[in-house]
């Protein structure tokens, strides 16, 4: 009876021993992950698209339980609630932590620098995507960080009249991202900086006058062309944007190497898909916005050349007074001297 009851045992450990692996490889793991704008909204939608490509380069491995803006915590205390582990990632744009690591807004734009394609070629190929690991860890965050979709030129302005002229701006409050705000601020504009939820609140109430956001496709999801009916350009401000995806240190590490791996594939994918349904999804609210009568300000030359002026100035004063400010923004510089003259030669004029 002990040989058969050994016998016995000896199979099932041999099946287990031999089962645990592919075992392994079925456990389902699921991620919390927030957002930064609401439910419903086009920054919201990129983040279900990704969570969905996440799903299926896992083979439903591992599962991003998608929750919008301040439904775990609120919104700019996202990177601070996935390092302590709260929860395992937050989909976000670096600008947002400009309370916390006053550097990060450069990882999403700075102004008048990089355009789009020039963001994607700085984060892979000068750097950009390990320095902005780097600032992170230096700043004491327990967090991994992974380039996600990069978004197109934004409107600098929605304003409730045309705004041309620095003389247009005088007397307007209006919302606009760091480190452009604080460029407005530094010459005298009545600037604040709120999340993307409170903007249309503010405006209906007359907190502000004027707000940027971002894309056109975000604004006619946003609504504020039911307030404001005139849209100022270029984007001095955000030639670009970046969003990213951070991830807990230790949730990271505990996923199997075959999941590391299609994780960054699946947000690899997401990075270049997402970035290209923006642009038709901007080219569709366009022509959207126009047949609700708004109207696009192209702005004065010398407004546009004077507020780049007074950013360069600005970056270039931070960078003096701050040595991570002066790593990033000169990173970002070199590269730009090495990207424009190219671009520009190899770019057929329209």
């Amino acid at each position: 009876m002990k040989k058969i009851l050994f016998k016995a045992l000896l199979v099932i450990a041999t099946v287990l021993i031999f089962a645990s692996p592919s075992l392994a490889k079925k456990k389902v793991i699921k991620w919390k992950v927030q957002g930064f704008v609401p439910a419903g909204m086009l920054y919201h939608d990129t983040l279900v698209r990704m969570a969905a490509k996440v799903k299926e380069a896992t083979g439903g491995r591992l599962i991003f339980e998608v929750h919008p803006a301040g439904a775990l915590v609120p919104p700019f205390e996202g990177i601070k609630a996935v390092s302590h582990g709260a929860y395992q990632a937050q989909y976000s744009y670096s600008a947002m932590w400009v309370g916390k690591i006053p550097v990060s807004p450069l990882f999403t734009a700075s102004p008048g620098g990089l355009n789009t394609l020039g963001m994607q070629m700085w984060l892979n190929e000068g750097g950009g995507a390990e320095l902005w690991q780097e600032i992170y860890d230096d700043y004491g965050f327990n967090v991994k960080v992974l380039p996600a979709a990069p978004i197109s030129m934004e409107s600098f302005m929605w304003a409730k009249k045309p705004i041309r002229t620095l003389e247009d701006f005088k007397g307007l409050k209006m919302r606009m991202m760091p480190l452009m705000g604080d460029v407005l601020q530094e010459h005298g504009f009545s600037v604040i900086f709120c999340p993307g939820g409170e903007i249309m609140p503010n405006l209906q109430r007359g907190v502000l006058d004027a707000a940027e956001y971002s894309i056109p496709a975000f604004d006619k999801t946003l609504g504020i062309w039911e307030v404001c009916k005139y849209v100022m350009l270029p984007g001095i401000h955000q030639p670009a944007s970046q969003t990213e995806l951070i991830i807990n240190k230790e949730a990271y590490a505990a996923l199997p190497e075959d999941l590391k791996s299609a994780l960054k594939a699946a947000v690899n994918q997401s990075r270049l898909d997402e970035w290209l349904w923006m642009e038709q999804k901007n080219i569709e609210a366009v022509k959207f916005l126009k047949e609700k009568g708004i109207t696009w300000v192209t702005m004065d030359p010398k407004t546009v050349s004077t507020m780049q002026k007074w950013a360069t100035e600005y970056l270039n004063k931070r960078a003096s007074k701050d040595k991570n400010f002066a790593k990033v923004w000169n990173s970002i510089q070199k590269f730009g001297e090495q990207w424009y003259p190219y671009h520009k030669l190899y770019s057929l004029p329209h």
